[in-house]
């Protein structure tokens, strides 16, 4: 085993899956700030704040092999920050919160029934950071971009939960 194969492997599919997840969110992430210039005509710079999440959804399949448990619930939790921020840095308009529905999935897919008392800990706190995401004012972009900003976060919330639904393996 070569690589990336080995960084991402583990005997337990789920913790696994996970950290395959965060690698791919971890290089999904320098994407995203293009998306929003692509999408909005501007933006590039705002939306860069995403690049903090990299180095953490990195260290997940690290942290995987000591702590595998703590591994996954950092990657539900940087996935949740990372929204929040993003969020607040654009603004309610662009519709960001979305993605916290792929965050509650994420938190829903990736603990067993075991561990589900993690699980409910981690929807709620997705819930609580879309709350505080929830009506922040924006007014940096037009009304026709935020609506652009507003389709792409939403088509990304359902393709991540489509790729949770993917990569996590059936119980």
């Amino acid at each position: 085993m070569t690589g990336w194969r080995r960084y991402l492997a583990d005997d337990d599919r789920l913790v696994a899956a996970g950290n395959l997840l965060a690698v791919t969110l971890a290089t999904s992430q320098p994407t995203y700030p293009l998306y929003v210039w692509l999408t909005a005509g501007e933006g590039a710079l705002r939306a860069s704040v995403v690049l903090l999440a990299v180095p953490f959804f990195l260290l997940v399949p690290l942290l995987a092999r000591r702590r595998p448990m703590g591994a996954r619930v950092l990657l539900v939790g940087v996935s949740i920050a990372n929204t929040l921020v993003c969020a607040r840095v654009l603004g309610s308009e662009a519709g960001v919160e979305a993605l916290f529905m792929s965050c509650g999935a994420l938190a829903a897919a990736l603990f067993r029934a075991s561990e589900r008392w993690v699980m409910l800990v981690l929807v709620g706190a997705a819930i609580a950071a879309w709350l505080l995401a929830e009506g922040h004012p924006g007014g940096f972009f037009s009304a026709e971009a935020y609506a652009g900003l507003r389709r792409m976060n939403a088509v990304s919330a359902i393709a991540v939960c489509g790729l949770i639904g993917w990569m996590v393996p059936r119980r």
